[in-house]
């Protein structure tokens, strides 16, 4: 069985694979992996603090936004 480790774990054990560019690929994978963690913490506590649906608000294209969105 192998072991499963983070995002995190695996930027760092493999990042000497990319000698050529491992500073600004691990920069970039942190950035994202921050971001997607933003991103998972707002949905999840989207139904707790009404932040769902219609924002009565439109975008710059003319949309409607959405409280997420904001």
């Amino acid at each position: 069985m192998s072991k499963s480790s983070t995002l995190g774990e695996f930027i760092i054990e493999n990042q000497a694979a990319f000698k050529y560019a491992e500073v600004e690929l691990s920069r970039l994978f942190n950035s994202i992996r921050l971001a997607a963690k933003v991103v998972n913490h707002e949905v999840n506590k989207a139904g707790l603090v009404d932040i769902l649906g219609d924002a009565d608000s439109e975008n710059v294209q003319g949309e409607d936004q959405q409280k997420l969105d904001v």
